[in-house]
């Protein structure tokens, strides 16, 4: 690698190693930038156990908090990999589920039946 990627590049791959977050990026893509980066950084991820506890840090709030057991677990970084699509995938059909349930209103933001008297002042306000 040193032979073809100039040092200023390593560093550059190294620093977006280390800054490397999930974000909004789907679990696939932030595996795939995960990998590529830690080619350039191999000294910051030597073991296994390493690199998952990298890769689980980078994830969102909600996936890093269910995947905490995993890096106690024993699991392999491909067995972590899979758990975080599969929590992924159940978070995010919940979410289009909650969504569906969700009830709609009529467009109004009043919280008075009919939505079109307010009191204020002991005097009756009509909206225009």
């Amino acid at each position: 690698m040193e032979k073809f990627v100039p040092q200023s590049r390593r560093e550059e791959l190294r620093r977006q190693f280390e800054q490397l977050r999930q974000g909004d990026m789907s679990m696939t893509h932030y595996e795939m930038r995960f990998l590529e980066l830690a080619r350039h950084a191999i000294w910051l991820v030597p073991t296994d156990r390493e690199r998952i506890r990298r890769f689980i840090d980078g994830l969102t709030f909600q996936l890093r908090y269910l995947m905490t057991r995993e890096r106690v677990s024993g699991a392999t970084f491909d067995e972590v990999v899979d758990i975080a699509r599969q929590i992924e995938m159940v978070c995010s059909q919940e979410r289009v589920e909650r969504e569906a349930k969700r009830p709609r209103g009529q467009g109004g933001f009043s919280s008075v039946p009919g939505g079109q008297f307010h009191h204020g002042r002991g005097r009756p306000f009509r909206h225009a």
